[in-house]
């Protein structure tokens, strides 16, 4: 009797296991989880991803950086919808810019969302994009081949950010902007693209030589390329205030930058 008893016991334990080991496991919380675009031909180079939190969507396309704000029902519904999105355009190839133009129109036009485990599923009229888990992506799958880490580049407190012009008035296709990594800086003038090497020197940033594509340009863009230019040079002094970055010309020329975060 013992033991027929004992064997009911192993097997109802048998049974619960089986039913816990296929339950399926929590969904992934939607904001401040970064999600990597999932791709049927994955490009070379740092994947896709977005990133919700506190009314804010970061993300990049694959080639550009982009930032807006989202609004979600409050019911349960799992409605959103999504601002308009600020993108930093930088230069990349013809491949890229397609794949992330055709991502960032299906994104700008969703209306709903799921997660699913550690899936991530956002839908609207312009179609469907599917997302994973950063953390649920192999290690060897989410490194960027492009960009290897430099682990023994020192570290400082202008690597890794990047900031906004500060030009009044200027729509987005004339804005500046700039992004420092170790030792290398890149941006947009509001007209060219710019890139060359930084380094601090008493709290001062220094930048330069740089150089810039040459595309000739009329109108607010080439009036703020022609001020910035000015303004942010070898001989200029560039110093942080918080999240202001004002740069000063050798002729008092002087130009602002807000950090993007």
């Amino acid at each position: 009797m013992k033991g027929w008893i004992a064997l009911v016991v192993v097997s109802l334990a048998c049974g619960c296991a089986a039913i816990n080991s296929n339950k399926e496991p929590p969904p992934k919380p939607f904001t401040a989880t970064k999600w990597m675009l999932l791709m049927e031909n994955p490009l070379p180079g740092e994947a896709p991803y977005v990133q919700f939190g506190d009314g804010i969507l970061r993300g990049f396309g694959g080639c550009s950086r982009f930032a807006g704000r989202y609004v979600q029902d409050a019911v349960g519904a799992r409605a959103i919808a999504i601002g308009r999105l600020e993108i930093d355009r930088r230069l990349c190839d013809s491949v890229q810019h397609m794949g992330e133009a055709r991502m960032l129109e299906v994104l700008q036009a969703v209306s709903s969302y799921s997660v699913t485990a550690d899936v991530l599923t956002m839908s609207g009229s312009g179609g469907t994009l599917r997302f994973r888990a950063a953390d649920a992506i192999p290690p060897a799958a989410a490194a960027s081949p492009a960009a290897p880490a430099a682990a023994s580049a020192p570290s400082t407190s202008m690597a890794g950010t990047r900031w906004k012009g500060v030009v009044e008035g200027a729509d987005e296709g004339s804005t500046p902007w700039l992004e420092f990594v170790e030792g290398r800086v890149q941006g947009y003038t509001g007209c060219n693209m710019l890139s060359g090497p930084w380094h601090l020197e008493n709290d001062e940033l220094r930048m330069g030589p740089l150089v810039t594509t040459k595309r000739a340009c009329v109108g607010p863009g080439g009036e703020v390329e022609r001020r910035l230019l000015s303004a942010v040079n070898e001989r200029a002094r560039i110093t942080r205030h918080g999240d202001r970055l004002v740069a000063s010309g050798p002729g008092g020329e002087r130009f602002e930058f807000s950090e993007v975060r």
